[in-house]
């Protein structure tokens, strides 16, 4: 699994970033591009830098929206032995990868902002699902805290939106998303990035992955930690990031054979 792989080595990729509290949505973006060059380079196929795209536009008729990352395996490129086992293991022709990052510029708390923020998770889940017949799926959502501090898990109404943790919770998960309980915060940011959704309420097969922050005992610590640069100047609080790649599963529908 190409994406996933690269994936699990993004930690490793943020602990070079020199200003955390300045990263912005394009840089992580940047970032897991990098993560899959590396993964593709890792294994000997460094010739398939041209396939991965930024801002690619998604098929007609919504082609006037563009995914984040775009990345296609050239078939005619690679050995028939190689290709069945990327097949095996889950990997497409085509993958469409959506990026959301939560930290830096965007640290508010207001509830009207976390509300837009679940619109803005939710939009890129309904492009994905309808804007792309097939293919590999991927959300990734990066946060430099808990995502509690971005996202609202309840509406006004005190109601939990019972989608949202299931999405972040590592497995596959049938989640369905209620539209008609949103309020109207959510629903213009969901129209402003998708448009208006086919129907009320949208069912989704993922399979997460995360990479959270492990409190175990006996990890390696130090007395005094860097420090590290940002606008106001030094700070010696380490962002404690939050990953998460949401990959949304279309099955194919079972063989069955008749008994005669």
């Amino acid at each position: 699994m190409l994406i996933e792989s690269a994936f699990f080595k993004l930690s490793d990729y943020f602990q070079s970033v020199e200003s955390p509290s300045e990263l912005y949505e394009e840089q992580v973006a940047f970032i897991f591009a990098v993560a899959i060059y590396q993964e593709l380079q890792n294994r000997g196929f460094p010739y398939l830098l041209p396939y991965i795209q930024f801002e690619k536009p998604y098929p007609p008729p919504n082609s006037d929206k563009a995914v984040d990352i775009y990345f296609r395996i050239p078939k005619d490129k690679l050995p028939a032995e190689i290709l069945h086992r990327w097949s095996e293991s889950g990997v497409c022709e085509e993958n469409w990868i959506e990026v959301k990052f939560f930290g830096g510029a965007e640290r508010k708390r207001s509830g009207e902002v976390k509300a837009k923020n679940v619109g803005r998770v939710l939009a890129d889940l309904l492009r994905l699902k309808y804007y792309v017949s097939e293919g590999g799926k991927y959300l990734l959502l990066v946060f430099n805290r808990k995502p509690e501090y971005y996202l609202a898990f309840t509406r006004e109404d005190s109601s939990e939106r019972g989608y949202l943790k299931p999405l972040l919770e590592p497995g596959e998960h049938k989640v369905m998303m209620d539209l008609a309980n949103e309020p109207k915060t959510v629903l213009d940011t969901i129209s402003k990035r998708f448009g208006k959704p086919p129907g009320q309420k949208v069912e989704l097969n993922v399979f997460t992955y995360a990479i959270k922050p492990l409190p175990v005992k006996g990890l390696i610590s130090l007395a005094d930690p860097p420090l590290r640069r940002s606008r106001e100047g030094l700070m010696s609080t380490e962002p404690a990031y939050y990953f998460y790649l949401i990959r949304i599963m279309e099955y194919l529908p079972e063989l069955t054979t008749k008994e005669h």
